[in-house]
């Protein structure tokens, strides 16, 4: 399934530091509570209005890390149904010891106020939603909250949605094909025969020749080294490492001239 994928930068905080001197309140489980300062955070947004049904995937931040889950989005009553269920989502007074719920938003995109779909109910290690929406773009988070009927979301982000990028089924991955491998032949042989040929099917052959040939010569000699100098490993290993260099920089070559964006090294301030 196909979706229209936008960026959307929210002005959300991250905890920072402990608090070590809290007072003694009732309820209070003395777990430490972080405290937040402003940053800035990517949420991606998924256009749904085209598409019958979509399978989200939800993250969990540094205030939740263990916290993750999934989301299914579906047409329905002439808008949305959104049906989602979280795992490993700790009791919200963790977070803080002001908030005693979750709540989960759709974040428009247009600068549009985020709505509050609704309060996730924890069940032991599993929390659940069922709710619906008009709104044909959005990007969702879950955020700690001291009730169920706040307007806006709090500080205190502990889930966010991942879209997976889809992927292009004419294309072999290279780690669909897994290496057949023995004790006797060095790792470093390995290493540099998989980054040939990842290289390769980044389109290194036509985009990047020069550095890509470079890759296979060195290969072939650390192949022929290893073939004929059994006991001489620390030259093998070197000449199979030069050869892993040069495909990876044929790789990164070919994936810039043929426009392609970068996966192996994502922007920094990516979620």
């Amino acid at each position: 399934m196909k979706g229209k994928y936008l960026l959307l930068i929210l002005s959300l905080v991250l905890m920072v530091c402990l608090a070590s001197s809290a007072q003694e309140i009732p309820g209070d489980s003395r777990v430490p509570v972080l405290r937040l300062v402003s940053t800035r955070r990517l949420v991606r947004v998924q256009t749904y209005q085209h598409v019958s049904e979509t399978k989200v995937d939800f993250t969990g931040t540094a205030l939740m890390p263990k916290a993750h889950g999934t989301a299914k989005v579906e047409t329905s009553r002439g808008g949305l149904k959104v049906d989602v269920r979280i795992d490993a989502l700790g009791p919200a007074a963790q977070v803080d010891p002001t908030c005693l719920t979750y709540v989960l938003w759709a974040i428009p995109t247009n600068h549009g106020e985020p709505k509050n779909l609704g309060e996730l109910l924890r069940d032991g290690d599993e929390s659940k939603l069922t709710t619906y929406t008009n709104l044909p773009t959005f990007a969702m988070i879950v955020t700690a909250e001291p009730y169920f009927a706040v307007e806006q979301p709090s500080q205190f982000l502990v889930l966010q949605n991942v879209l997976k990028q889809p992927e292009n089924p004419d294309i072999l991955r290279a780690d669909l094909l897994p290496l057949q491998m023995d004790s006797k032949t060095p790792l470093d042989i390995y290493e540099a025969r998989n980054a040939v040929r990842i290289a390769r099917l980044e389109g290194a052959e036509r985009y990047a020749a020069e550095p890509f040939h470079k890759a296979l010569q060195l290969l072939e000699q650390a192949e022929s080294l290893f073939a004929h100098k059994k006991n001489d490993i620390p030259d093998v290993r070197e000449k199979a490492r030069e050869a892993t260099q040069a495909a990876e920089q044929a790789r990164a070559t070919a994936a810039a001239r043929n426009g392609k964006s970068d996966s192996s090294h994502p922007p920094q301030g990516s979620p």
